[in-house]
């Protein structure tokens, strides 16, 4: 974080270094789902006009000091993740900003098993009509509530999302963002740290790769799929005796990033989900070596 009396450098399209790492840390408060990379590039300029246009700014996709100034007012998205943590879920499920505006406001099918999705991953098949209503019905129109309220607990297709496309039905991501950091979020939270119950003593990076496990994938341990996961948690427990020092638990720490690689062979080496596990792989890498 800058110090307050820290000029504020004016950032556009084609900087790069340790200013732009703390643009898009601070976008990413706000929804932006960046990769803070240190490359401000055509999604940090797409980012910086998505925050001046919830701050009502013009959209200039120059970060200046007002915005400078107005990023830095904005809270944690949730305090027991890091914020690019939860930038990396939210991205991955929704595609990030860019196809979220082409693609992924409208309701989607995600395909197998799901149901009709909205929002960062909230699918209608695996949450009671009650659940929806508490979450959206002060985001969404009744008459938009109503019609995905007939989703409910129904497996998802193609010709429905289509349907629902035709009639109008899509979810803002000013909606989406608040509905997942505030309401969706805390509960997978709880949820991993049901099946991982030393999660809070880790690195917050490595908190959220196991959150977007759940969040994918759900927090059941049962079956012969959920052999890595079920790896994870005896390598948590391991690592998480008192008599451990901070170097040997790391060194312990570091089997996870096995086990997330080896749950790829579920899906293939080319399909979206082995990308994503690798993903997260990767960022668990990177949460062991900040800590």
């Amino acid at each position: 974080m800058r110090e307050e009396s820290m000029a504020y450098q004016e950032l556009n399209r084609g900087d790069r270094g340790q200013d732009v790492v703390i643009l898009q840390t601070l976008l990413n408060r706000v929804g932006a789902m960046l990769i803070a990379d240190g490359d401000f590039g055509s999604g940090t300029e797409r980012g910086v006009r998505y925050a001046q246009n919830v701050a009502a700014m013009p959209s200039t996709g120059t970060a200046d000091d007002n915005l400078w100034q107005w990023l830095e007012a904005q809270p944690d998205p949730y305090p027991e993740l890091s914020t690019n943590g939860i930038a990396f879920i939210a991205m991955e499920e929704t595609g990030g900003l860019r196809y979220y505006h082409q693609v992924t406001r409208w309701p989607h099918y995600p395909g197998v098993a799901s149901g009709v999705t909205i929002g960062v991953g909230y699918d209608l098949r695996f949450n009671s009509e009650d659940n929806f209503r508490e979450l959206w019905g002060d985001h969404l129109p009744a008459p938009m509530m109503d019609e995905l309220a007939k989703d409910i607990g129904k497996k998802g297709t193609k010709k429905r999302v289509t349907e629902l496309k035709r009639m109008g039905v899509e979810v803002p991501f000013k909606a989406a963002w608040p509905v997942f950091v505030r309401k969706i979020l805390p509960a997978y939270y709880e949820s991993t740290a049901s099946i991982y119950p030393s999660i809070a003593s880790l690195p917050e990076l490595c908190r959220s790769v196991l959150v977007s496990i759940v969040f994918n994938r759900g927090s059941s341990l049962a079956g012969s799929r959920r052999t890595e996961m079920r790896a994870i948690r005896d390598i948590l427990q391991q690592a998480s005796g008192a008599e451990i020092n901070k170097p040997k638990r790391k060194m312990i720490l570091n089997d996870v990033e096995d086990e997330i690689v080896s749950m790829k062979r579920l899906w293939g080496v080319r399909s979206g989900l082995a990308k994503r596990r690798q993903a997260e792989a990767n960022l668990w890498r990177k949460g062991l070596s900040q800590w």
